[in-house]
């Protein structure tokens, strides 16, 4: 049967791709081939992939055709950068409320989900999306950085007491400290990037 919404089942497929890691580091994301293995046509395939690009998900090389991010250091540590100011944002609305929050985590603790739940509990429409798409494109880099320096279960348990207890100084000052190691990581998890790349390239 027919999807009544391809365009939809692409962008989801493919963002769904792009986040978990199954493009490698700049391969080339043609659209024949991906729409053959989404069983789609190559039209909601291409506007997807166009969709995609303009979030920041993938990248459009003029003349070229799309790519897996092929991400620097520099860029690693400027999306962490990004990333803590907007976790600070969220920290500086519920301290300007002067409420606490119990954050509602679903599923096995992360720090993806925590940082996903302190952000929306200010309960901002706008900055909850803007850190949602930056999630999507820092999630294929926190799978690396996972393997190099495996998340710490009493980090994200701490943090969690921390904004139940209102404890903001103490949260801003493990928030500032976690993204200063994941930053520091930058260049081996691009080397882990390149090399996979190359192993597969070796097939």
């Amino acid at each position: 049967m027919r999807s009544r919404d391809p365009y939809n089942d692409a962008l989801t497929a493919l963002a769904a791709f792009a986040g978990s890691g199954r493009f490698g580091w700049g391969e080339p994301l043609v659209a024949t081939a991906l729409a053959a293995e989404l069983e789609l046509s190559q039209t909601p395939v291409r506007e997807a992939l166009a969709r995609l690009a303009g979030e920041g998900l993938i990248e459009h090389r003029p003349g070229r055709g799309y790519y897996a991010p092929s991400p620097s250091a520099d860029d690693i540590v400027d999306l962490y950068e990004i990333h803590r100011r907007l976790v600070h944002l969220a920290i500086d609305l519920l301290d300007a409320a002067g409420t606490t929050v119990a954050l509602q985590s679903v599923g096995e603790r992360s720090e993806e989900r925590f940082y996903a739940a302190l952000v929306r509990s200010p309960g901002r429409a706008v900055l909850a999306q803007t850190h949602w798409r930056l999630t999507l494109r820092l999630r294929p880099i926190r799978i690396v950085s996972a393997e190099l320096a495996p998340p710490d279960l009493a980090w994200i348990v701490g943090v969690e007491r921390h904004v139940a207890d209102g404890a903001l100084v103490a949260l801003r000052r493990e928030v500032d400290l976690h993204h200063r190691e994941r930053s520091a990581l930058a260049t081996a998890v691009v080397a882990v990037m390149r090399q996979s790349v190359e192993s597969i390239g070796q097939i």
